[in-house]
């Protein structure tokens, strides 16, 4: 729900002394804690503070949304149309000319079947189409695709790609590019023809050869285009108010008894080390079968009011408890809120605390080994304290 405030300082330690603070006693549990100490260290060795604990968010860049949908259409190559080679094509990282036959199912399925079977076969050639037809789905084009292909022995390399179409101003098809070093090496417009490209290449023809055939329209669509108009149409403001009236109705609570008696448990936090606990730069952080009390080594800090929230009697109480340590820090962890209007109600009971509310985790109840509410969570000496504490049943109608 939301992230501590609290800035982090030393990377090291203080992650280390995070997970010391939440272990538990059993020797597999202990076993987990030291491989993910030991994969924190590795992680956080030489990292910088990253923007998430800073409270930055960025919002999300629609062309570099739309760029990203259309990578995933690009990738949805059917293995019926790939021949391994069309990803080291489509970025033509060599010096090596790649030809580029701009293509449409304009050109009618006998006309493509001959631009395909003349293509069979040729590393350094690529069919790039512009996106699907008008109202087709991508899997719709894959399966024109592969009945085109049916029968041919060597798959051609065929790319959907739009943004070579804007990029060599493609309007029109058959239309040829033999690109070489992100340049136009030769350009021609109404031939398909390979042999007679070929021809030409010997010849040393260069340049733009103009339009030597007949040429017809593309039938199909901007896949780009396509994609940023609807994500331009998308009302994100509605979207986004959606997601939030959604997120109380889908949130799943960590619901927790109502104490019937006032108690108190003490929760050791000590651990045996099954193995050796390394930094990064070799220093030797626990050895193995070592006894750890991370609350001998530094305080706790903390004072948790664990809560729940739709219990208004269990609210008044733990307005009026009080931490022993008047310098921890408080924290407030619900257990609950009311699913409708949840956000007006969390604002409602953060002004009445005067103070941030958290979600209890699964995690944390866990850890702390909390079993009933309204309690109190506090460092006492060595070891923590829980203190649970009994609302009247005629106060613990829940909202």
């Amino acid at each position: 729900m939301r992230c501590f405030d609290r800035p982090l300082h030393r990377w090291l330690q203080s992650a280390l002394c995070f997970l010391c603070c939440f272990c538990v006693q059993t020797v597999k549990a202990e076993e987990a804690w030291l491989q993910r100490s030991q994969a924190i260290l590795q992680a956080l060795e030489g990292q910088p503070r990253p923007d998430w604990l800073n409270g930055q968010t960025a919002p999300l860049d629609l062309k570099r949304q739309a760029m990203q949908v259309f990578e995933t259409a690009q990738s949805i190559q059917n293995p019926a149309l790939s021949t391994g080679t069309e990803r080291s094509l489509s970025t033509n990282q060599s010096n090596k000319p790649l030809t580029l036959i701009f293509v449409s199912f304009s050109l009618g399925d006998t006309a493509l079947k001959g631009i395909f079977e003349e293509a069979s076969g040729r590393d350094d050639v690529l069919l790039v189409f512009r996106g699907p037809k008008p109202g087709q789905k991508l899997p719709a084009l894959m399966a024109d695709l592969k009945r085109l292909l049916k029968d041919i022995e060597q798959l051609p390399n065929i790319l959907i790609d739009p943004t070579r179409f804007q990029h060599w101003s493609v309007i029109s098809v058959p239309d040829i590019v033999v690109e070489q070093d992100g340049q136009s090496r030769l350009h021609v417009r109404g031939v398909s023809s390979l042999s007679w490209l070929d021809e030409q290449i010997k010849a040393g023809k260069r340049g733009d050869l103009g339009t030597l055939g007949d040429v017809g329209e593309i039938a199909e669509i901007d896949l780009l285009e396509d994609i940023k108009r609807r994500m331009a149409a998308i009302d994100w403001k509605q979207k986004q108010q959606q997601a939030i009236a959604r997120f109380w109705a889908q949130q799943k609570f960590e619901d927790l008894p109502t104490a019937q008696a006032d108690r108190d448990r003490t929760v050791d936090l000590t651990i045996t080390a099954p193995r050796d606990l390394v930094a990064p730069n070799g220093q030797l952080i626990i050895r193995a079968g070592q006894t750890v009390n991370p609350l001998d080594k530094m305080p706790f800090g903390l004072c948790l009011m664990v809560f729940d929230a739709t219990v208004p009697a269990q609210v008044e109480l733990i307005q009026r408890q009080s931490c022993q340590d008047k310098k921890a820090r408080v924290l407030y962890l619900a257990t609950s809120l009311p699913r409708l209007d949840g956000w007006e109600q969390l604002k409602t009971l953060e002004i009445t605390l005067q103070a941030p509310v958290y979600l209890l985790t699964p995690d944390v109840r866990s850890r702390f080994r909390l079993q009933q509410v309204p309690a109190i969570v506090e460092q006492a000496g060595n070891h923590l304290m829980v203190h649970e504490r009994k609302v009247p049943p005629s106060q613990g109608a829940r909202l």
